[in-house]
């Protein structure tokens, strides 16, 4: 069995999640739109679940967008709706600096995490393949 290892450094989680995560623990081709790559790593659209979706105006199956991963895991945790809200909020007349921060969910949160991806060596998918019986049995 191998582990991979990867530190994800504060403010970078969301290029993590559109670089590798989204697409299968893969890696994202440069340039390729986010459901392109999706598609040809087999993987499907992330969808939108859970309790809260309500109070941040989503609804359940909604398929998560590019741009709601960069608003919700992005350095300053916005609202994944956070452009809307800032442009609706300008369009009434609200200066830049109060419609930014009704995109807000909160205060910055700096998070430094690691993630670990084990995968099954190469030596016992070999023996697994071959039928090889094994040893003391």
């Amino acid at each position: 069995m191998t582990v991979d290892i990867k530190v994800i450094r504060a403010g970078q989680m969301y290029r993590y999640y559109l670089r590798e995560t989204v697409v299968g623990d893969g890696r994202r081709p440069a340039r390729t739109p986010l459901r392109a790559a999706q598609e040809q790593a087999g993987v499907p659209a992330g969808r939108w679940m859970g309790r809260g979706l309500a109070a941040l105006g989503l609804a359940p199956g909604e398929e998560v967008t590019e741009s709601q991963l960069r608003n919700l895991f992005g350095e300053r945790g916005r609202h994944p709706y956070a452009d809307r809200i800032e442009a609706a909020r300008l369009a009434v007349g609200d200066s830049p600096r109060m419609a930014f921060k009704a995109g807000a969910l909160g205060r910055r949160v700096t998070v430094t995490g690691v993630d670990f991806v084990f995968r099954p060596g190469r030596r016992s998918t070999c023996c697994g393949r071959s039928g090889m019986r094994r040893r003391g049995r």
